[in-house]
């Protein structure tokens, strides 16, 4: 049984962060302008499509504490001909079979082409299925860009001045990381914050910090893009008019399986936020005090410019987050025979908006409209399952008409 959407890997024998493969005219995911580069090729890219027997790919954030989680991939395949012995030293990729190569995965659908995972082999390991076996089971370990930027330090960060957008500071961030122009995908948020602290971190580190000030999302999408949404971007996300609709009744795209919970470990009533150099900015609810005990949530060292500001970001996620909800924490979609579920399953990123029905005994279905936060790929030759895990953003505008983002005194306008 063929799969619809045959998953494509590529090594690529090169070093640097940057993915963008030379443009190919015409090719669904090589043809795309602002995603590849013109000019010639440099870098040896080796497809081992043929020869992969397991994929698995994990992407997402927290969703207790809304932090981007570094993308993992690991991919096996065989190795029949010793071209993938690094001590083979009459083999094609002789002295290029080393950590942090990079891979990238990607796959076509209906003429349209995704990225699953770009990243870098951080292991190679490998294994034999018995002592007589001709050929070697070779095992990749891979991570996204977020291991570049956790192992470079940062201290000064040129250009950067009071009132700087979350945007452009993340963008200075990168620039001090000599992370390509090309690999960015950026937007600019309207926090002011402080000036840059001048202290010794870690680069990611420091762009998770302007991430938290601002209550966007910073992570590395399937490209291999740095992007970073801001949280009017999530909003205008999680108000999306027209989300995929997910349900177990033949209404909507059906789903294999799924996780309801309610519980309270999203739950804060009392919410305190400091910015560098400030005083603690606390917004706390009483009556969700006196129903649940204090739930206290603490962030310090925030860059948002005035106390009134973290003040005001506090107050927004109080809002959101002083009582429990009944939420849809993941849906499992099956990509292995072709259906509506392929495109939602292949095109969905963090922060997009779904709409999922419950069918439950005694006519009191569940509807939850929620937010993606991470995915999770399982592929073989013969099996493709995708698992998105959801959420309620820490914190959205008011949303004339929706019933979950649309009620006063709850969502932030």
């Amino acid at each position: 049984m063929a799969l619809p959407a045959i998953p494509t890997v590529e090594i690529r024998l090169g070093v640097g962060a940057s993915f963008g493969p030379v443009f190919q005219l015409g090719d669904a995911v090589h043809g795309r302008l602002g995603y590849n580069q013109l000019g010639s090729a440099t870098v040896e890219i080796v497809d081992v499509t043929s020869t992969v027997q397991r994929i698995s790919i994990r992407h997402g954030r927290d969703r207790v504490f809304e932090e981007a989680l570094p993308g993992t991939a690991t991919v096996q395949f065989l190795d029949t001909t010793g071209d993938w012995n690094p001590g083979n030293q009459s083999g094609p990729y002789y002295d290029q079979i080393k950590p942090m190569r990079q891979i990238q995965i990607h796959t076509e659908y209906s003429g349209t082409g995704y990225y699953l995972f770009s990243g870098y082999i951080i292991s190679w390991d490998y294994t034999w299925p018995d002592q007589s076996s001709p050929y070697a089971i070779v095992t990749v370990q891979c991570v996204d860009g977020f291991r570049i930027l956790q192992l470079a330090n940062i201290e000064n960060v040129a250009g950067a001045g009071n009132k700087d957008l979350p945007g452009e500071r993340i963008g200075m961030i990168l620039d001090e990381l000599q992370w390509p122009q090309t690999q960015r995908d950026i937007y600019l948020g309207d926090t002011e914050l402080l000036n840059d602290p001048g202290t010794v971190r870690t680069g990611l580190s420091a762009i998770q910090l302007i991430a938290a000030s601002d209550l966007g999302a910073f992570f590395m999408e399937h490209n291999g893009n740095a992007t970073y949404y801001s949280r009017t971007k999530l909003s205008e996300l999680a108000a999306n008019t027209n989300p995929y609709e997910f349900s177990d009744d033949g209404t909507g795209i059906a789903y294999q399986d799924i996780d309801i919970n309610y519980d309270e470990t999203e739950l804060y009533n009392e919410v305190t936020f400091t910015r560098d150099g400030g005083s603690a900015q606390t917004a706390s609810d009483a009556p969700s005090i006196a129903e649940y005990f204090r739930r206290s949530l603490s962030r310090s060292g925030l860059m948002m410019e005035t106390n009134s500001l973290a003040l005001q970001r506090a107050t927004s996620v109080l809002n959101y987050r002083k009582q429990p909800r009944l939420r849809v924490d993941s849906i499992t979609l099956d990509l292995s025979t072709n259906s509506n579920r392929v495109e939602p399953g292949l095109s969905l990123e963090i922060g997009d908006a779904i709409i999922v029905t419950k069918t439950i005994s005694g006519g009191t279905d569940l509807t939850v409209r929620t937010t993606i936060q991470g995915h999770q790929h399982d592929i073989t030759p013969e099996r493709w399952t995708t698992k998105f895990s959801t959420a309620y953003p820490l914190s959205t505008g008011f949303i004339l008409g929706s019933t979950e983002f649309g009620v006063l005194g709850t969502n932030t306008l």
